[in-house]
């Protein structure tokens, strides 16, 4: 009885230590914010209408970005658009990327203001696809 009582207690420890190591070592979940994401969208909306620049530059600096890097934010909302297999494996690493993995990419794109995280940039844009899908379409339809 008094062997069983120690294995008993033995096999408690080591889950209870097994329990903690996993809970002290996994990633952090990462939270996706797509603010900005969504106003570029309202604001591109907005200048296909209207095609002021003056208006547009005025937006834009109010989300400190230059047109580059917002030219760089629509590009990669029609990539996404325009290839659903490419978006399918994407949302996938959208899953793995706010469960706290760290994903490595060929190139990283960095916008001012954004964390220089890889993947970052496109988990926003992807967020925006998952999130709020009326508003892309609404965006590149009219």
């Amino acid at each position: 009885m008094k062997k069983i009582g120690s294995l008993l207690v033995i096999l408690l420890t080591a889950a209870a230590g097994f329990w903690i190591g996993v809970a002290l070592t996994r990633q952090p979940a990462r939270v996706v914010e797509t603010g900005r994401m969504e106003s570029c969208l309202l604001i591109y909306r907005d200048y296909r209408s209207h095609g002021d620049q003056k208006l547009l530059a005025a937006e834009l600096e109010k989300l400190a970005l230059n047109p580059r890097d917002f030219q760089e934010i629509i590009d990669r909302f029609i990539f996404y658009r325009s290839r659903k297999s490419s978006m399918e494996q994407a949302m996938q690493l959208l899953k793995a990327f706010k469960m706290g993995a760290d994903i490595d990419t060929a190139s990283v794109y960095s916008i001012s203001g954004l964390a220089s995280e890889p993947f970052r940039l496109d988990a926003e844009i992807l967020a925006v696809f998952e999130n709020k899908p009326e508003l892309v379409k609404k965006a590149f339809e009219g």
